[in-house]
């Protein structure tokens, strides 16, 4: 009888010790270079958007391609960098679109949830860009850029955020 309590200790034992090594892995790390990358890029961002806040017109474009550049090169490379972690498990990501409902903003879909955000930044400023070299920016026309960008930014920086736990 004594033999037995010790086999089912062992293997309890033996059990918990196993599993208790086995971690489930919900989310990719957390990156601080992505965080600073995206916090520096995303206030590159926004004093680009105060600093054409009255509209923009064609004929001084070429004055605003380069901060386009830049822009659209910045969210390009954090894309890359996001791309190159683990895709998270579904659970990650239902908590951290649970944050984004309870702040008022979209949820997150995608394999890829930050790297789906920065691309939609450059291809919003590749559109701005374009629409800025071709007939200027209306002051609604801006704000629509913006609030789109603030809507990717808003889910990008959470979810990177919710990394850092």
């Amino acid at each position: 009888m004594q033999s037995i309590k010790f086999h089912f200790s062992f293997i309890a034992f033996f059990s918990i010790a196993l599993f208790a090594g086995c971690e489930a892995t919900l989310a990719p790390a957390y990156d601080q270079a992505i965080v600073e990358k995206v916090t520096e890029s995303s206030d590159l961002a926004m004093r680009f958007f105060a600093a054409v806040d009255g509209g923009t017109d064609s004929e001084s474009f070429i004055a605003r391609e380069t901060t386009y550049n830049v822009l659209i090169g910045a969210f390009e490379s954090l894309k890359l960098q996001a791309k190159a972690r683990p895709v998270p498990q579904n659970v990650a990501l239902e908590k951290i679109n649970e944050l984004l409902q309870a702040k008022g903003s979209s949820a997150i879909s995608g394999e890829y949830p930050s790297a789906f955000a920065f691309e939609k930044i450059a291809e919003t400023f590749k559109k701005m860009k374009q629409t800025d070299r071709e007939s200027g920016l209306k002051p609604l026309a801006l704000q629509a850029f913006k609030g789109q960008v603030e809507i990717f930014l808003d889910q990008a920086i959470t979810y990177e955020s919710f990394l850092k736990r």
